[in-house]
């Protein structure tokens, strides 16, 4: 499991990233509200937490990774579009999230 998260000089960009430990959990199963819910729930650890995410949509997906987009109200009292992603790591179910597109 990793997390991180980056402090910018005006605005801080969010990366964080967890192994999903339920057990029958993989990508297809997830849609992007799924999505969205265990990125706010990964931010509880984090500096800056996900207050609040509407309006997720899916940008891509494939039989391994599904990318999302969605409007984030943050703990910091930002607002933002925050890009998520599930993706399978070696057979383990991962969500991310951060304020800028996954390469």
């Amino acid at each position: 499991m990793r997390n991180l998260t980056l402090n910018g000089s005006r605005a801080a960009v969010l990366l964080a990233a967890t192994l999903l430990t339920s057990g029958c959990v993989n990508v297809a199963s997830l849609d992007c509200d799924d999505i969205a819910d265990q990125a706010k729930q990964i931010s509880a650890n984090q500096p800056i937490q996900i207050r609040n995410i509407t309006g997720s949509q899916e940008i891509s997906r494939g039989e391994n990774d599904a990318r999302c987009t969605a409007q984030a109200e943050l703990s910091d009292g930002r607002s933002t579009t925050l890009y998520l992603r599930a993706y399978d790591d070696n057979g383990n179910t991962m969500v991310a999230y951060q304020e800028e597109a996954f390469q």
